[in-house]
């Protein structure tokens, strides 16, 4: 029999979909906020794939998915558990705002982070009430879920990709104990490369461990339970956000069949990844803002989402509001790579970055925790 999993007021109920809600907090107005929350079961136990989307207003293909993929007849042959939330920010979703009220911080950094809990300041703002939920939920989530795929959408036009991202180790107390940390490391890196693989989208690395935790990446949906819970869990970009692109979605939702398959929760051979641009460089590859323009100007961009580019190769024009030549009119690229996607607009300042594109990946992917990080 599959286990019993009980998320917010829904129990999972083998061979069937249930649905229900997470209770979030209050509105100081009446009423509160919720986060839906679907369980799709199987007849036989299995592992728990967690399913979430929709944490970022702007970027609605994350939901759609998870509608396309939860179905009776995927309930009818699975093996196992599904939990999925498609609306981690119904308030932004509504709204379209990236940050959500009551929140004025990205709710995608609001995850917990594993630093020892410190006594309440009363000069500083408390937790917010989205923090508080998720901290909640993650609670949940570490109980519950094997894996965890988190779906995103990143700029407009840009391609169908996944996120790899770097592990960090805490060193033991000796150097048998750092040893065996790294060698734990290593292995959640590659069995989240193994579910990458599975997925078949383009596979892009994350930023430096020093990015990550500049940016509190590692407080993401997938980075919490990946840094502390240890389990697999990717990040998905489904290319446009406000208006998904119906490839995408469908491919998304044969990648996820191919993970519940490489999972053990599903038979059957994997899905060709259909109608969408899939690159391979034959090289792990990082994502990086580039090139930067050196004066502001007005761009016209020469190459595209997904196409290939060489150093030194020009990617735009760029001239003045009068439409004249800044310098000798072109913006050259500064690294090999592909284009991920154009930045938006056309008129740049200096620092602005003219693409988004992926180039090779240089750095390791494990890194100790920084030695201070848990004081």
């Amino acid at each position: 029999m599959p286990h019993l999993i009980q998320i917010g007021d829904t129990s999972a109920q083998p061979r069937s979909l249930q649905y229900g809600r997470w209770e979030a907090f209050h509105h100081p107005t009446g009423g509160g906020e919720f986060l839906p929350v679907i369980i799709a079961q199987g007849e036989t136990d299995g592992p728990c794939l967690w399913l979430t989307g929709g944490i970022h207003g702007p970027e609605h293909a994350g939901p759609l998915v998870i509608h396309r993929l939860l179905t009776p007849e995927l309930v009818s042959s699975l093996r196992g558990t599904i939990v999925a939330l498609p609306a981690l920010n119904p308030v932004g979703l509504r709204t379209m705002d990236r940050e959500p009220q009551p929140d004025d911080k990205d709710p995608n950094r609001l995850w917990p982070d594993g630093k020892p809990e410190k006594p309440p300041d009363p000069d500083k703002d408390p937790p917010s009430p989205l923090e508080t939920t998720f901290k909640a939920l993650f609670e949940q989530m570490l109980a519950t879920a094997d894996f965890l795929i988190d779906y995103h959408n990143a700029g407009t036009g840009s391609i169908s990709f996944a996120f790899q991202d770097r592990i960090l180790y805490r060193p033991g107390v000796d150097e048998v104990a750092t040893t065996a940390a790294k060698a734990e490391a290593e292995a959640l890196v590659q069995r989240q490369n193994e579910m990458l693989r599975a997925y078949a989208h383009t596979i892009i690395c994350e930023m430096s461990i020093a990015e990550v935790i500049d940016e509190d990446l590692h407080r993401s949906t997938s980075g919490a339970l990946l840094y502390l819970g240890r389990k697999p869990a990717i990040t998905v970009e489904l290319g446009t956000g406000h208006l998904p692109d119906p490839a995408i979605v469908q491919a998304a939702v044969a990648g996820t069949r191919n993970i519940l398959r490489w999972a053990g929760m599903l038979d059957g051979e994997p899905e060709a990844i259909n109608g969408i641009q899939v690159v391979d460089r034959g090289y792990p590859v990082v994502r990086r803002q580039t090139p930067r323009l050196k004066q502001a100007g007005v761009v016209y961009h020469l190459v595209q989402a997904g196409d290939l580019v060489a150093a030194g190769q020009p990617v735009a024009e760029i001239c003045d509001i009068w439409g004249r030549p800044v310098g000798d009119g072109y913006v050259y690229a500064e690294e090999e790579g592909f284009v991920i996607g154009r930045s938006h607009g056309v008129f740049y300042y200096p620092g602005d970055a003219v693409l988004g594109m992926a180039v090779r990946n240089t750095q390791p992917m494990i890194e100790p925790y920084p030695a201070d990080y848990f004081n």
